[in-house]
């Protein structure tokens, strides 16, 4: 990188000291895979250590210093005696209004995410900066940060002048291995490209493509292999259930896990297990480490103004062993005493024998089983005080009104009418304990200990598409005759809906969803959340560049004004507040050159209204939308 370039962007930046820590290392001590969460110095002050950076190799002693980038992994080992060593955090960004030339060259050379070593020289004045930094950084005071952030840039100006002194070779980290050691990490929690993007600090076009020219695959795909393999793995060498597999590898829904497995290896788990069962013996491990036996030393949030620590431990296979061993054990001391109730009943009256039988018919009768993603559940008969967090549109369109929910989920337009007679109990368990539940259904796996022990349990993962959250609905309720006559007047009307829309905007032109106005950011969605009821619902196409770009896990992105004319269709929908919003597009500087824009065929949806996903709300939706595009015709 060009040195003035250097220090034009260093000059330009806006910078927040995230962080400023003072750390000493024995001879016996490591850090071991550090993922720094934040651009940042590493200035050694005493001893020597090997030092890896992204698999590169470095040695550095006292008064070495060395730049990192934000996502790189840094690990110490093989310490001298002991070594001293000052951590500095910080976040650079480029601040409104800044000219499209110098934005062109922040995206081009990423200063903040470039590495370096070297050692510097006027040691004593520059440790003394440092070490008042520390100082005062401690002090948690406004003033006293304050003046951190003026000795901070009196030493980076020192950093930079010997940085072009000494000819110091500067290499941007390989973005493509840090993808890859970052998945192979933690391919067991929620990644998508834009927690991938923010964590490296890129934009998602910018990793996805160099991902896709390097490997010849997308993020997406490396990270199901990954997933896939792993799982393969514990088919084999473990003892596990499909359920305790499927959630180690990121999957919550067995049955989603099931089909891209299959996609991906050409058969069921089951069907793997079986094969492979037969071609090799079976050795069980007891405990199998999910995170590589990686230890963090501490973990930051995305919160610039505040950070915690957290330790980071293994994942193991058996966390639900215990549960599922008691409930073998409770299931056999049933028996047991079953077993000795019924020799005690043949050595008594044949009335009390009757009577027991028809107790016992009746308790079977109100009760039953369901299968859910947390095992077996014993769930009312026929229920008459449900209570549910996330989902009171969907026992609505079963014709069933809760009890209680959180008000959130019925704030939905399209639910308006069923408000009555339901109380709200947003996040208190004692309120759920006085509406006196005999079932709750939730979509909250962090609550769900909480909710057991208020009444019978059903967790539905929140993430299931509408037929898939329906279908299980149907079966804990049985109520299947009511789903397929719901869903058939919806096909039917949906249905009409998509050949009204067709015949109004024609079969070959695409349509784009955002959200935000006519702001610094927008946000692209796909076929999800805002963007599902036109997409999946009424059957429009998306542009080719927003198929290719948007993850279907997380479908959106985040847009500056600038990347527009690449996911633009002939037609877009922006969800806005329309109590307080509305823009005219036409005399913005970027929107008016958009051909949408000119032929008047942009539209402006309720953002609230399109956030809602229950089926109720899903319908609406794509009737309003049909509406909205019958009455723009008629118009024109």
């Amino acid at each position: 990188m060009n040195i003035d370039d250097h220090i034009l962007l260093w000059k330009a930046a806006s910078i927040q000291v995230f962080d400023i820590r003072y750390t000493r290392m024995q001879n016996d001590e490591q850090l071991s895979s550090y993922r720094v969460p934040t651009s940042c110095f590493l200035y050694a002050i005493k001893g020597k250590a090997d030092l890896l950076l992204d698999s590169k190799a470095y040695k550095i002693e006292s008064f070495y210093i060395m730049h990192v980038g934000k996502g790189s992994y840094l690990q110490i080992s093989a310490v001298e005696d002991s070594l001293e060593y000052y951590l500095i955090l910080y976040k650079a960004t480029l601040p409104l209004p800044h000219r499209k030339s110098l934005l062109a060259l922040w995206e081009r050379e990423k200063p903040f995410q470039l590495q370096y070593v070297f050692q510097v020289s006027n040691v004593l004045t520059l440790q003394e900066k440092i070490e008042t930094m520390h100082r005062e950084w401690l002090k948690q005071g406004n003033l006293a940060h304050f003046y951190v952030k003026s000795l901070f840039y009196q030493s980076v100006y020192e950093f930079l002048q010997q940085l072009h002194q000494q000819q110091v070779i500067v290499q941007q980290p390989d973005l493509v291995e840090q993808i890859q050691n970052y998945i192979e990490e933690y391919y067991s929690q929620q990644i998508t490209r834009e927690s991938l993007a923010k964590v490296l600090n890129y934009s998602v076009p910018h990793i996805a493509k160099q991902f896709k020219q390097k490997t010849g695959r997308s993020i997406i795909d490396y990270l199901i292999q990954i997933r896939i393999q792993k799982a393969q793995h514990l088919l084999i060498h473990t003892t596990s259930s499909l359920q305790e597999i499927a959630s180690s590898v990121g999957y919550e829904d067995v049955s989603y896990f099931i089909r891209i497995f299959k996609k991906y290896s050409g058969q069921t788990p089951m069907q793997f297990k079986q094969q492979r069962g037969q071609k090799k013996s079976y050795r069980p491990m007891y405990r199998l480490s999910l995170s590589n036996d990686k230890k963090w030393i501490r973990h930051y949030n995305d919160n610039d103004n505040h950070y915690h620590y957290k330790q980071k431990g293994d994942l193991p296979m058996n966390k639900k062993t215990k549960s599922s061993m008691m409930a073998t054990l409770l299931l056999c001391f049933t028996l047991l005493l079953s077993a000795c109730s019924g020799n005690a009943i043949n050595t008594s009256n044949s009335g009390e024998t009757k009577a027991s039988a028809n107790q016992s018919t009746e308790v079977q009768a109100t009760t039953k089983i369901v299968s859910t993603v947390n095992g077996d559940v014993e769930i009312p008969v026929d229920p008459k005080r449900i209570v549910t967090d996330h989902y009171p549109g969907f026992l609505l369109t079963l014709g069933i009104k809760p009890v209680g929910t959180q008000e959130l989920y019925m704030k939905s337009p399209y639910l308006k009418e069923h408000n009555e007679g339901i109380t709200y109990f947003e996040d208190s368990l004692e309120a759920v304990v006085d509406l006196k539940p005999d079932l709750i259904i939730t979509g909250d796996e962090k609550k769900y200990e909480a909710f057991v022990k208020i009444a019978p349990t059903v967790l539905i993962p929140f993430t299931l598409e509408m037929g898939a959250t329906l279908e299980k609905f149907s079966r804990i309720l049985d109520k299947e005759d009511e789903v397929k006559t719901w869903l058939d007047d919806y096909n039917q009307r949906v249905a009409k809906a998509r050949q009204t829309v067709q015949d109004i905007i024609g079969k070959d032109k695409t349509v784009t969803i955002f959200a935000g106005g006519a702001k610094d950011d927008i946000t692209l969605y796909g076929n999800g959340y805002t963007g599902r009821s036109f997409y999946d619902g009424l059957g429009m196409t998306p542009p080719t560049k927003v198929l290719e770009e948007i993850d279907p896990e997380k479908p959106w992105l985040q847009l500056s004004p600038e990347l527009l004319t690449e996911y633009v269709g002939d037609y877009i929908f922006m969800a806005v507040d329309k109590a307080t919003e509305t823009y005219d597009y036409k005399n913005e500087p970027v929107w008016k050159t958009l051909d949408a824009v000119q032929n008047d065929q942009i539209f402006e949806i309720d953002g609230w209204s399109f956030w809602f996903s229950d089926p109720i709300s899903i319908l609406g939706q794509i009737e309003e939308v049909t509406e909205m595009l019958v009455q723009h015709a008629k118009e024109k």
